[in-house]
């Protein structure tokens, strides 16, 4: 059996069922396999945010509570603040299956990030076709945001899936319904709905997203389309209720804190009080306003942290020409088909640009504020390619437009992976190591002596050796930090004593001060591993 892949871009290729399935098979590997590779190590260390994560889903895996002892909250505390639901219970399920690792933290990410990659792939194919399905395997799979979006437990990272899937069935749902406008469908847009439901719990900025995307496309949906317009309502309906219903824990973790009301506790979940109220951090300044428009550029560049690289970008520095080419198009193809009444992917995909970006400038500073938006980005660049394809009417320099296009995405990627797998890039600075490994190398008759670990929070080490909640929360101090647990302390000694261990990350200069005995007065051995130094009682 053979099929004709083709979407209108001058480019036509012939391929059996079996050459198909052959080549998903070999894109979509090979995806995954960039997502799970050398997971444990790359990036190097933990993120602050990791371990707190971490914490959360061994004790709600074992106690059922957040590490401060709140029953199963809506919002896990985490420090001061709150940390999203999704990936902490998502975490504590495979931390009660296979224990707490490296691995059972990082693997939700690892999913999500998958699961961006195949129904990214599928939403393109709603408007390309299945060249664009697989032209979105081959680029969603090696793209440098979605390789380091999904691979450290930050619980933002669940959100790019998690809209993306969402964003796919409602667009598969509207196609149908364009088809057969009698259809009732209730059932579809309910299950649609739910989709949405649970992105709002993939990361607390989402509700803004999600709300404005909603409003945005009922206002579509009923007035800029053909049909029923009361089926169109019921409709809307049905996707609104399961999303509304979902909301409303969200929505009094809202109110609790905002309005400085006492906890709620039920039998199936409670809303805590978070330690500050960072609902502040939502707001539209007019001052602010320059930075955050020119911080807009970091989707397709860089932020210069963690999720993307300062030389390879979100999605390489040549995807940025094809994105701009097509938005252009996109928005060109959407007034039309406003106009006409009918439907096409990209109005709901540039509703869905549009309510990341409101929402950016809302609270956003960074790209992972604004993760959601990479697979729209996405469809963007490969709808700019095929544009450009499209224009070339003859085979020739047609071919060799897209040879010499995947030749250089080929470079781009194998520069990158280089880099990011076996170099150590210097995008990595936020991540962290635990100083568990350089403690357990302590002469036995000094590990119970008062061991400072210095430069690092607590819960790096703690992650190592987790404790109930009730004696996790007594050794913390006003914002959530553990800072003394048993003999051990995280943060700076008093004075320097001839009995205390002292740890010190290599980053920073205390072993320099440590080594110094006319500063310390006292006269230390010294350990030393990849990361860190251990100053400790000379015999």
């Amino acid at each position: 059996m053979e099929a004709k892949i083709t979407a209108g871009s001058g480019m036509e290729v012939i391929m059996t069922k079996k050459s198909r399935s052959l080549l998903f098979g070999a894109l979509f590997l090979f995806a995954i396999l960039l997502r799970i590779y050398r997971i444990s190590t790359v990036p190097l260390g933990m993120h602050i945010d990791e371990a707190g994560l971490g914490l959360n889903a061994w004790s709600i895996a074992n106690f059922g509570t957040d590490r401060y002892g709140n029953f199963m909250p809506v919002c896990p505390s985490n420090f001061y603040g709150e940390q999203s639901a999704f990936y902490t219970y998502f975490c504590a399920l495979l931390v009660k299956l296979f224990g707490l690792n490296i691995y059972t933290l990082r693997l939700p990410g690892v999913i999500m990030g998958i699961l961006a990659v195949l129904f990214g792939s599928l939403l393109i194919r709603e408007r390309w076709g299945d060249k664009g399905f697989f032209a979105g395997l081959a680029l969603l799979g090696i793209f440098p945001y979605f390789i380091t979006n999904c691979r450290f437990a930050l619980d933002c990272n669940a959100m790019l899936g998690s809209l993306t899937i969402a964003l796919y069935a409602l667009i598969r749902l509207v196609k149908k319904a364009e088809a057969a406008p009698e259809q009732k469908l209730y059932i579809r847009f309910l299950l649609v709905g739910v989709l949405f439901g649970i992105t709002l719990y993939t990361y607390i900025i989402a509700a803004v997203v999600v709300a404005v995307f909603c409003i945005l496309f009922a206002l579509y949906y009923l007035f800029a389309q053909k049909g029923n317009r009361l089926l169109r309502l019921k409709q809307l309906f049905c996707l609104a209720f399961p999303l509304c219903l979902m909301a409303i824990p969200l929505i009094l973790v809202f109110c609790v804190n905002y309005f400085d009301l006492e906890p709620i506790v039920t039998p199936l979940f409670s809303i805590p009080k978070m330690v500050t109220n960072r609902t502040e951090e939502v707001g539209f300044s007019l001052a602010g306003l320059p930075s955050k428009l020119r911080a807009l550029r970091y989707p397709l560049t860089s932020d210069g942290k963690y999720g993307s690289s300062d030389r390879y970008w979100t999605m390489y520095p040549l995807s940025v020409p094809f994105a701009l080419i097509g938005g252009i198009f996109c928005l060109y193809q959407s007034l039309r088909a406003l106009k006409e009444r009918r439907f096409t992917p990209d109005i709901p995909v540039l509703f869905l640009i549009l309510s990341e970006v409101i929402m950016f400038l809302l609270c956003g500073q960074y790209n992972y504020h604004i993760n959601g938006i990479f697979t729209s980005l996405a469809y963007l660049v490969i709808s700019g390619i095929f544009c450009i394809g499209g224009l070339l009417k003859r085979k020739t320099p047609r071919l060799a437009f897209y040879g010499v296009l995947g030749c250089a995405y080929g470079i781009f990627f194998f520069c990158f992976a280089r880099e990011y797998y076996f170099l150590e890039p210097d995008y990595t600075f936020q991540i962290y190591n635990g100083a568990s490994e350089a403690v357990s190398l302590l002469p036995e008759s000094m590990k119970n002596n008062d061991i400072y670990i210095l430069d690092e929070v607590g819960e790096f080490y703690m992650l190592s050796h987790p404790v109930p909640p009730a004696e996790f929360s007594l050794s913390c101090d006003e914002l959530g930090y553990i800072t003394d647990y048993q003999n051990y302390h995280f943060h700076e000694s008093e004075e320097y004593s001839p009995d205390n261990v002292y740890v010190c990350n290599k980053d920073s200069m205390r072993h320099i001060t440590l080594s110094d005995t006319s500063v310390t007065g006292c006269s230390y051995q010294v350990l030393e591993t990849d990361h860190y130094y251990v100053f400790f009682p000379a015999e």
